[in-house]
């Protein structure tokens, strides 16, 4: 099957969150291959996924290449846990075929008269080919997916939620083969709590590839659906122990990568935080069933890979930005809260990381060096300037390093030392709208020690050809301008 991008579990180890007492876990009876149970090979990886999902009754979603078995393991869960359910393909289904038939009764209210295929009684929904649903079906398969409700009626029966689709066609370039995929909206993207890419059958090793081109001799085992409903027992029996374990671990974990993720331009809604959450648990739960020595940190990661919305809407994601991500989210979520070190890690603002650290009592030196020196590397042009003034105008600088005083003083000395421009620039051309852009916004300001900064500062950035557009001017001098009066507010 496909290269498993999850930490190491030596790794894993050394970054365990403290934030609570752990409970014993009863070592669960061993439960090998429940999907392969079912007949289907190479699908291991989705098994806590798909158990969470059960457990939780949370909606979800496969995304996959054709033949790549979504709507086959679907079915044969469904087969697996005797369930009653209804498997609609929406770039076909009509809206009477969901309700059947209406007809007014007697008193003049509006009643469906029941087909075979409707909704009505079913325990389990599968939408095949959501992704070529015209966007009016989109909108009436939304309230039964997000409200297990149909024209404002509640189905009471109705747990579980599935849908598949192929991988959406991005844009004009896209070479997928799937043209007729469209991106989902993103509102109904965002009411499946879990989606999970399907492996590539061409990763998985000879074996298993030869496993699948026999499949068609392969049957469920008979005792498969026994297993998956005692998978699901046992998984919500330890999920309020999860909960409890790991509740404000998690919370943390969530709030930092979403940060993480949206420094990328990656955002995550309040709704799918919150789903991540919950999935994240469920997962682990899940594990915990098959597994008491699962770890929560591989735990997480499988939760953030099932969980991101942006495959089905055609946003393209770094699987190893995203994996980078989660890595330093965890090590940050497993910082103590008393820890000093804690709350000025979990702070994604340089700037106001700098603050906390000067601020913090028995921080040693070296571990403020290190968070100056991010600092000023990280901060944009102006912000930087105005922290590397602050620090050297300040008793900080000397609690830093040689070299990283050194630092501070070359960014210091741009804005305390006036600057020689020379040269020859084209009449009109960027460079030279650039420099009257300049001329124009320090030439309107008062005469004062202030102002003669920042002329130095955006001479020096100038010259250094550090401003690309006219608009570069007016958002140096306000960054510099916003960072003086934020560490003003820290020195009062």
């Amino acid at each position: 099957m496909a290269k498993s991008l999850a930490p190491k579990k030596a790794a894993a180890k050394s970054s365990q969150p403290v934030s609570t007492t752990l409970v014993p876990i009863e070592a669960p009876p061993p439960r090998r291959g429940l999907i392969a149970r079912l007949g289907l090979v190479g699908l291991e990886a989705l098994e806590p996924v798909v158990i969470a999902s059960l457990a939780t009754r949370s909606p979800l979603l496969l995304i996959g290449a054709h033949g790549s078995a979504k709507s086959l393991l679907l079915e044969r869960v469904a087969e697996a846990l005797d369930l009653r359910w209804r498997h609609y393909n929406a770039a076909l289904v009509n809206f009477d075929d969901l309700v059947g038939y209406p007809l007014p009764d007697e008193h003049g209210r509006l009643r469906f008269i029941e087909t075979p295929a409707s909704v009505w009684g079913a325990q389990a929904v599968f939408i095949d080919e959501i992704s070529r649903a015209r966007l009016d079906v989109q909108n009436r398969l939304f309230p039964i997916i997000h409200e297990r409700r149909v024209q404002g009626i509640a189905l009471n029966d109705l747990e579980h939620r599935w849908a598949a689709m192929n991988p959406p066609s991005v844009d004009e370039d896209d070479t997928s083969p799937y043209l007729g995929s469209q991106p989902l909206d993103v509102a109904l993207a965002d009411r499946f709590a879990m989606q999970a890419v399907m492996p590539d059958w061409r990763s998985f090793g000879e074996a298993q590839q030869e496993a699948v081109i026999r499949a068609h001799a392969a049957v469920p085992d008979p005792l498969a659906g026994a297993l998956w409903t005692a998978a699901i027992a046992r998984t919500r029996e330890v999920l309020p122990i999860v909960e409890a374990q790991w509740a404000a671990s998690i919370a943390r974990y969530v709030r930092i990568l979403s940060a993480l993720l949206a420094e990328t331009g990656s955002q995550l809604s309040a709704r799918r935080a919150g789903m991540l959450a919950r999935n994240l648990a469920a997962i682990h739960a899940a594990r915990l069933s098959d597994n008491a020595e699962a770890t929560i940190d591989d735990s997480a990661w499988i939760a953030t890979l099932n969980s991101m919305p942006f495959a089905a809407c055609g946003q393209k994601l770094d699987g190893s930005r995203l994996l980078a991500s989660h890595r330093e989210s965890w090590r940050l979520a497993a910082v103590s809260p008393d820890d000093p070190m804690g709350r000025i890690l979990a702070e994604r603002d340089p700037i106001a990381r700098v603050r906390l650290a000067l601020a913090a009592t028995g921080l040693p030196d070296g571990e403020l060096t290190t968070i100056v020196t991010d600092a000023l590397h990280g901060a944009p042009d102006g912000a930087r300037h105005a922290l590397a003034e602050w620090l050297f105008e300040s008793s900080a600088i000397s609690r830093l390093s040689v070299v990283a005083s050194d630092a501070v003083a070359e960014i210091y000395r741009d804005v305390a030392c006036v600057q020689e421009v020379s040269e020859q620039v084209q009449p009109n051309g960027l460079r030279h709208r650039i420099w009257k852009t300049l001329q124009y916004r320090l030439g309107s300001e008062p005469a004062s020690p202030q102002g003669e900064r920042r002329a130095n500062l955006m001479t020096a950035l100038f010259a250094a050809n550090r401003l690309g557009t006219q608009d570069d001017v007016d958002a140096v001098l306000q960054r510099y301008s916003a960072t003086q009066a934020r560490l003003s507010e820290a020195l009062a």
